[in-house]
């Protein structure tokens, strides 16, 4: 494998601003110099470090390096007696290998580091591409297996209990399988909280077996990384599907209300249903429970509590620090 050139060019490079602060700096280290005169005489090549630190910082290596051959021929010609030739004294000499060796430390470190940063985002965007991989083929092997029962659901009776039990099952993966893509979306980090939930609850609905209810979703303008937009998702999902699951047995309609605020810099989340409330042994099945462990789990990813409250209907309430 060919090994890649320590001079090449990085993505993060910006040539253009690298000369600008270079350039700027350059300016400032002069205009320092003849201010004060004989005072900065020993010092003087100094004042170009900024120059080359910000020419390399920004520029890249290439911008660095040039912008340190310039510092270092200005130095030696203009800031050393006698002025405009290559003659230095031997303190002079001491002083300009000093200022050399400083220049070169400087950009070898900054080079160092702007190889680790950008090897890290690639290997962040390598795992990124890998795990919007995963949940690509995941959502389409739901798609896959929804395919393959139409296709079984084909050889049956339209009207047959098989067929439409197939049918409804079909239906379902279709609506799961959007549902997932959604859950893992990068892009949802850009969108609106109110319109991501809202979406989401909306697919979860229509993936039920109770397409009717009405649901209502109130959010400020808050803003989450994609990791806390992600556990806050899976919340609301499980909620939700709970909700379609258990407080709508034997009805065709009903509501969910879902509110997003900000209370004394905390974030609030409360998803609320209408229906009989919660059973009598909630407490003691609670902690058995594969779902409560679940999202007692996603809680504490978000260093929140979530608590259940009795009726009207059933209100979950997530507080957790932004």
């Amino acid at each position: 494998m060919t090994r890649p050139s320590p001079f090449r060019r990085l993505p993060r490079d910006r040539p253009a601003l690298g000369l600008a602060a270079g350039g700027a700096f350059f300016l400032l280290a002069s205009v320092l110099r003849w201010g004060l005169g004989g005072m900065s005489e020993g010092f003087g090549p100094m004042t170009f470090l900024p120059a080359i630190l910000l020419a390399g910082l920004f520029g890249g290596i290439r911008i660095g390096l040039l912008v340190a051959a310039i510092c270092t021929v200005v130095a030696w010609v203009m800031f050393f007696p006698p002025y405009g030739t290559f003659v230095l004294a031997t303190p002079n000499v001491i002083t300009m290998a000093i200022f050399v060796l400083t220049a070169t430390l400087e950009l070898y470190v900054i080079r160092t580091l702007n190889l680790a940063i950008n090897d890290l985002s690639e290997a962040r965007e390598h795992a990124n591409t890998l795990f919007r991989e995963l949940q690509h083929r995941v959502a389409n092997n739901l798609q896959f297996v929804a395919a393959l029962l139409r296709l079984r659901r084909k050889t049956l009776k339209a009207d047959s209990p098989g067929a439409l039990a197939l049918e409804a099952a079909q239906t379902r993966l279709d609506m799961m399988s959007g549902v997932h893509r959604r859950l893992h979306d990068p892009t949802a980090v850009d969108q609106a909280v109110e319109h991501y939930l809202d979406a989401l609850c909306r697919d979860l609905i229509a993936a039920s077996d109770t397409p009717n209810i009405q649901l209502t979703v109130r959010a400020q303008a808050i803003v989450l990384s994609l990791d806390a937009l992600m556990s806050v998702s899976l919340i609301v999902a499980e909620l939700v599907t709970n909700s379609l699951k258990h407080a709508f047995r034997g009805r065709s309609d009903g509501a969910i209300q879902i509110d997003f605020t900000v209370e004394r810099g905390d974030y609030a989340l409360t998803v609320a249903d209408d229906g009989p409330g919660l059973p009598d042994d909630f407490a003691q099945t609670r902690s058995g429970s594969l779902g409560q462990g679940i999202l007692q789990s996603l809680a504490s990813q978000l260093h929140g509590e979530i608590c259940f409250e009795r009726g009207p209907g059933t209100t979950a309430r997530l507080v957790f620090r932004p």
